[in-house]
């Protein structure tokens, strides 16, 4: 009974975590292993806990032991050499200081590009630049140390006494990830199952929606019903970021299995179809409380039945999916697990679904023949108003079955490759990607994986076309500049004498000068080495590595003072390399994030020091009553590290302890003063310490360093979450403008065909889209942390993503739909209206993208993309009829998907429509007519569509 409680109460990686505590302070404790660390062995435990803390499996333990050993060693071996050229000159001298200084600022340079741009080595840059703090500001005059040291002479002496130092951090670095690893590997499973459990989350979240959606699907939802599913769709678009975030990490990790990760890619990519349609097409739009029952009632009760059929089905087949899933990836051993069962429910879900679809499709098409067939006044719609959001939603229900239907061959072929495989050790491939993923465990401390930062372009950077304009110009003066020379010539006497000499020379020197500059071959260089400046002025990774630097520069400026100076003094008593090591551990891409991990480190040194105190006034020396007083201290910073959302707390709480409670135990004179070598503090320095005066320097230290990085990363080069929003979503904005340009390009230059490469290109620019969506729900999760004096309106930017998002769903429901439209009817007929209701979308995207992007106010009147819609419908209602005498198969299924394009266009308009009322609450309107004037009361329409009210838009508030 106590293991079941254990198991359900505990986990693993707690379990591991804590035995990694007790083992790391076992060893600092025991003197004959801690010597080898010297006095500053209680870093195994600051180690343990910022590098090498436990993970979620043993793979991704195993994964970053050896990547983070990997830059332990080469900050160890850079710092090692460094020292060993600091140790040549005499003791003392501007060299003997400048080498040490130069090496830390380079490595810290380039750890901080690396932690930037390859957040796969954000660990390894960190452990990199923290031995190299700790070996380049300890010791920097060292000839001293080498004589007492060492009593050799030569280079030996100085070999054995840089090695001494290195020697210690080598074994502080592999003892902690050493019993880090030991850990995970007593108690955590090989595999992780994260991903798999996604999935299977995402496929029941799907089945919840659609099942919601299919209780009573042809009637009006009821108000709680409606707020039901809006919920479910936020969570779907939430769930469907998530599992592309964990496929792709999941998809450069260690593991172990019968099955590659990347059979899990198509499957990923038809749930994400399914979450679309589910938006597009079963979602009712407002104002839908006119649906007539009676009438629906009368003219298709078999059709009702076969769509309500067809829906249970894809639920079944959803659900056979999620039980193959789960035992294909779930079950890692030697024996292979049978799933005949879950290989049984998926063939029959595949044969029910087939003939289920064949059904609904069938009474689709013979219930629409016979509502065209029916006389009616020519007013009067072919298919009945209260028809048109069930075409919609049975549209939808076809189009989700075919993807269903794909769902269960990729699951079919997970099944086969299940049966046919062994089981084998997968292995990343370790290419740039590789390193360009961040692992899934990792603690980023902003909430979710890192944010890729676009190269924005600056304001005053030439556009395309003014580069182009500005070549055709050079080439236009170098034209005339020619003919003005021939004419010249031909209408001078060749100078010749001092003349040529003197008056000549220059104009010529000029002009060789400039035609050399606008040489075909120089002008091409000038492009290339503009676009490298400009690359490197606006590179995020490179600012970010610039401040990084920067700011370890201006910290350990002290410790390269001379050793009689005030500074050098000051640094060395006050233990300066927490305050570098802070700042690095704080200063992240982005203001937001370093604001949060700011404060909550901040607040963690805070309790860690409280703690410090008081387990050293209750153990003081005594090993037994530390290593108790340690390991308990790590139940709860542990919950806060797996359990919560500030996992920065706990592991600034638990780095803050070791250094206060250990200092006196590995010193056993520290208490009256410490002598000798020390690598913390240098040769022959008496310092006597409280405990209470150690506790309220390391915290100082620690709150300095955090100090340093908010003003840093708020001053120098500040990347505002708030600023990358609006510039991301003005972006977001651009690239949905393309996608619909796409759709509606292919649309009027293939009349008949959607061609192959058409669909290529608006997948490229779909998935462009969602990740531009991504980002911008990134920023919305960190731009809380921002330090504001005026409150920023979250709710809007949520909205105006979900607004985006709704669009590129619409859009993609709309590509869907045309490839079963009667084209001739639909779009060769209606050219003209069609070409004015384009015109309408992009206007209003374009207005709102620039109004993102230089948040500025709207223009008060926007062409009315809803007039532009009614006349588009009318004239399309009449092209079918007209289409319906003359072409039978005008009459078929298609003819539903010509009204269900109608639906997605409505409620792609009041999407639209919403979306410019949000740039109006946020940035306002630029209003002219702020009165009704008595003669627009008596304007006639006909005359024509220039006042504003007729066929525009208004952007000033409704009520």
């Amino acid at each position: 009974m106590l293991y079941e409680f254990v198991k359900e109460r505990i986990s693993r990686r707690a379990l591991a975590r804590v035995i990694s505590t007790f083992l790391c302070i076992l060893f600092v404790t025991i003197h004959p292993f801690s010597q080898l660390g010297g006095s500053s062995a209680f870093l195994v435990l600051s180690l343990k806990e910022l590098v090498f803390s436990v993970q979620e499996d043993l793979a991704q333990q195993l994964e970053i032991t050896i990547i983070n050993i990997a830059g332990a060693l080469a900050g160890i071996g850079i710092s090692t050499f460094a020292k060993y050229l600091a140790a040549i000159p005499q003791e003392g001298s501007v060299t003997s200081r400048l080498i040490p200084a130069v090496f830390l600022v380079t490595i810290s340079f380039f750890a901080g590009w690396a932690k930037s741009r390859l957040p796969r080595l954000h660990l390894s840059a960190r452990i990199s630049c923290f031995v190299s703090i700790w070996l380049l500001t300890n010791n920097v005059g060292i000839a001293s140390v080498c004589c007492r040291a060492f009593p050799f002479t030569g280079s030996l002496t100085i070999t054995q006494a840089v090695l001494s130092d290195s020697a210690g951090f080598l074994w502080i670095t592999v003892t902690a990830a050493s019993v880090c690893l030991f850990s995970s590997m007593l108690v955590l499973h090989w595999s992780s199952t994260h991903l798999t459990e996604e999935v299977a989350s995402t496929l029941r979240i799907v089945h919840q929606c659609l099942s919601v959606c299919m209780d009573n699907p042809f009637t009006y939802p009821s108000s709680q019903q409606i707020i039901d599913l809006k919920d479910l769709h936020v969570e779907l678009v939430h769930q469907s970021v998530i599992l592309n975030e964990m496929y792709y990490q999941a998809a450069f990790e260690l593991r172990i299995g019968r099955v590659s990760v990347k059979s899990l890619k198509p499957l990923l990519g038809m749930v994400e179809h399914l979450r679309r349609e589910l938006s597009w097409g079963m979602v009712p739009r407002p104002g839908q409380t006119d649906w007539s029952n009676e009438s629906y009632c009368a003219s298709s009760p078999s059709f009702e039945a076969s769509a309500i059929e067809l829906g249970k089905t894809i639920m079944i087949s959803i659900k056979a999916v999620e039980d193959l899933v789960l035992g294909v990836y779930t079950h890692a051993s030697l024996w292979r697990k049978s799933l005949r069962t879950e290989k049984d429910a998926v063939t029959a879900a595949a044969i029910n679904l087939n003939l289920a679809w064949y059904t609904a499709n069938n009474e689709l098409r013979n219930i629409i023949r016979t509502l065209s067939e029916e006389p009616g006044s020519p007013s009067s719609s072919i298919i009945p108003s209260h028809l048109h959001h069930q075409c919609l939603f049975v549209t939808s229900l076809l189009q989700m079955a075919y993807d269903t239907s794909h769902i269960l061959q990729v699951a079919q072929n997970i099944a086969a490759h299940h049966e046919a495989s062994r089981l084998r050790f997968w292995l990343p491939r370790l290419t740039w990607q590789w390193l360009g993923v961040a692992p899934r465990t990792f603690i980023m401390e902003e909430y979710g994986a890192p944010i890729d930062h676009d190269a924005s372009e600056a304001e005053t950077t030439l556009s395309a076309g003014e580069v182009r304009q500005g070549i055709a110009f050079v080439d236009r003066q170098d034209e005339v500049t020619s003919q003005e020379v021939s004419y010249s010539h031909a209408i001078r006497r060749i100078p010749t004498g001092p003349q040529l000499s003197f008056k000549s020379l220059p104009r010529c020197l000029l002009s060789t000068l400039q035609h050399l500059w606008n040489h075909p071959i120089t002008l091409r260089l000038r492009l290339g080495a503009s676009r490298v400046i400009r690359n490197m002025q606006h590179s995020s990774h490179l600012q970010h590595a610039t401040k990084n630097a920067i700011g370890v520069a201006m910290l350990s400026f002290p410790a390269f003072l001379p050793s009689n100076s005030a500074g050098f003094q000051w640094f060395r008593r006050i233990h300066g390399q927490w305050m570098i090591i802070s700042y690095v551990w704080v200063l992240e891409t982005n203001t937001g994030a370093t604001w949060r991990v700011g404060y909550l480190r901040l607040s963690g040194s805070i309790l860690g020091t409280i703690y410090a105190y008081i387990t050293w006034a209750i153990c003081g020396r005594n090993s037994i009553g530390i290593v108790v007083m340690v390991t308990l201290f790590d139940i709860p910073v542990t919950w806060l590290v797996t359990k919560s959302r500030i996992p920065s707390l706990g592991v600034v709480a638990s780095v803050t302890l070791p250094p206060i409670v250990l200092y006196q135990y590995l010193t056993p004179d520290s208490g009256v003063s410490t002598q000798g070598i020390d690598f913390t503090r240098g040769p022959d320095i008496n310092i006597s310490y409280d405990c209470a005066d150690l506790a309220w320097m390391r915290a100082s230290m620690i709150a300095l360093g955090i100090i340093t990085a908010l003003a840093m990363n708020s001053l120098v080069f500040p990347r505002y979450s708030r600023v990358l929003f609006l510039n991301q979503t003005s972006r977001t904005l651009r690239l949905l403008s393309q996608l619909y340009l796409l759709l509606v390009q292919g649309m009027f230059q293939n009349i008949y065909v959607f061609t192959p490469h058409d669909k290529q290109e608006t997948l490229k620019s779909e998935l462009q889209i969602r990740n531009a969506l991504h980002r911008s729900s990134s920023l919305l999760t960190i731009m809380n942390d921002e330090l504001s004096l005026v409150p920023k309106p979250m709710r809007h930017y949520r909205e105006v993503v979900l607004k985006i998002q709704k669009i590129l769903d619409l859009m993609t429901g709309l590509r869907k739909i045309r490839e079963n439209i009667p084209r001739k009817e639909t779009i060769a007929s209606v050219l003209k209206e069609r070409k004015e209701f384009v015109s309408c979308i992009c206007i209003s995207l374009f207005a709102s993208q620039h109004v993102f992007q230089a948040q500025q106010p709207l223009p008060q009147f926007l062409p009315s993309a809803r007039q532009a819609l009614e006349k588009l419908e009318s004239q399309i209602e009449a092209s079918l009829r007209r289409g319906i005498d003359v072409d039978v198969s005008v009459k078929g299924i298609s003819l539903a998907y010509s009204v269900a394009e109608g639906e997605v266009m409505r409620d792609m308009v009041d999407t639209i429509e919403g979306l410019l009322e949000l740039c109006r609450q946020l940035f306002g309107t630029s209003a002219w007519l702020t009165h009704t004037w008595p003669e627009t009361n008596t304007y006639n329409a006909d005359e024509g569509p220039g006042t504003p009210g007729e066929g525009w838009f208004s952007t000033v508030g409704r009520g």
